[in-house]
């Protein structure tokens, strides 16, 4: 019920602001000015994600980035991964400014796009969310939702999990993978049944999503990434009639061939394994499956990020498949029903993961056995303090932005 009024008070404050505030439209700037929870943002700013057939072959070249662009997209992710405190410090180069920009939002960082046109992104490129303080993150986790407008409601989902687990880092596309129909020229569709567009990050690595991605885990391999603490999960929705006796499917870029189901299945214990006894403890009526117990197709076995993951070089992802040889098991990928990804299912969904993972705090924090959260030892008094100065260097809006101005109106009006 919380959740309801939530959404309804967040509708109520765009709208309204929309209407009656000097200089406001329906901009992605106004979801960071009016949005309640990253949920509410995220959300918001998927209203602006490129839709299907948008494209053709010239405005498709516009809005993929240069050269230039492209290294300077690579290194604002870079820059922003490594924040502790104050948003602002990640400049924006020269390349994307008027495209891009980077702001604070409650306790976070966001680099997303400002350019839009009929209320639709120019680019399309994706945005980047991150905690604004080393303190706020409890495991280097790193979660992504390749296919917003598409896979419905893996957006909120992956948002929720960010949040709820303390994770490093939240990636989601800009594009439907239909905006542009035009087949991948990276990976070739082998049936009639499959479609790969130049839109999909998931099978095209022209996607600024698969730079972002390759920034992200190069950034993170500076500080190790142990099997035990670490991992990049994708979000996925599969369709009732895909793998219909399956509600979750998790794979980590490994198929069905014997040598696969026994890298699933050997004694090695790897984050795919853990996730799925963990969403089976989450879910004790459902059918938590991997290739080693399941027929489904949707290995991810073509999936670029996740060959790239498994230890196949950026250039040779297109035609190259992982081995079980060479399978890292960084890369997890979740295929889920509509109902798996219900909003009723994120305390679930984060308590597995929560589980799957080890904590990594910061220096003078600890694990929160209740909470599986990181938190601070010394006494609240005084590390409140600290935090007040924290999130006053970070720009956080708790007195000054739209929505703190929105309730004291409300509350005025005895609404809440």
């Amino acid at each position: 019920m919380l959740a309801l009024w939530t959404s309804l008070l967040q509708t109520f404050i765009q709208i309204t602001a929309w209407l009656f505030v000097p200089g406001s439209d329906l901009s992605p700037s106004l979801c960071l000015r009016t949005s309640l929870t990253i949920e509410g943002l995220v959300t918001c700013l998927d209203r602006f994600t490129v839709p299907h057939d948008y494209y053709d072959d010239a405005t498709y070249t516009v809005a993929q980035p240069t050269i230039d662009q492209r290294n300077d997209w690579n290194t604002v992710i870079r820059s922003l991964l490594s924040v502790d405190g104050n948003c602002s410090s990640t400049p924006v180069p020269n390349s994307l400014q008027g495209l891009y920009i980077v702001e604070s939002f409650l306790d976070v960082c966001v680099l997303y796009e400002t350019s839009t046109k009929c209320g639709t992104f120019m680019k399309g490129w994706g945005f980047l969310i991150v905690p604004g303080l080393r303190s706020s993150v409890s495991r280097n986790v790193h979660i992504s939702a390749p296919h917003p407008g598409y896979d419905l409601g893996s957006v909120e989902q992956a948002a929720a999990l960010f949040k709820s687990t303390g994770s490093k880092s939240l990636l989601v596309a800009g594009r439907v993978r239909t905006a542009f129909l035009d087949p991948s020229g990276c990976i070739a569709a082998v049936s009639a049944s499959q479609d790969y567009y130049k839109t999909d990050p998931a099978h095209n690595n022209q996607e600024p999503f698969f730079d972002a991605s390759l920034t992200v885990h190069n950034w993170q391999r500076q500080y190790d990434c142990p099997s035990s603490s670490c991992g990049f999960l994708q979000i996925h929705g599969k369709g009732a009639s895909t793998c219909p006796l399956d509600d979750i499917f998790l794979s980590s870029g490994l198929g069905n061939s014997s040598a696969s189901k026994s890298w699933y299945t050997d004694d090695t214990d790897r984050p795919v394994k853990r996730l799925q006894h963990n969403l089976r403890l989450s879910f004790p009526s459902w059918r938590v499956s991997l290739p080693s117990d399941s027929p489904c197709v949707l290995t991810a076995t073509k999936n670029v990020v996740g060959r790239y993951l498994n230890g196949i070089d950026p250039s040779r992802v297109c035609s190259m498949s992982a081995s079980s040889k060479m399978a890292t098991g960084q890369f997890l990928h979740a295929e889920q029903s509509s109902l798996a990804r219900s909003q009723e299912h994120y305390a679930a969904w984060s308590q597995a993961i929560l589980k799957t993972f080890a904590v990594t705090c910061a220096e003078g924090m600890s694990v929160n056995h209740a909470t599986g959260m990181c938190h601070f030892d010394e006494p609240l008094g005084r590390r409140s303090e600290d935090m007040t100065l924290e999130m006053m260097s970070l720009g956080s809006r708790v007195e000054f932005q739209a929505p703190g101005r929105w309730y004291l109106f409300l509350s005025f009006l005895n609404i809440i």
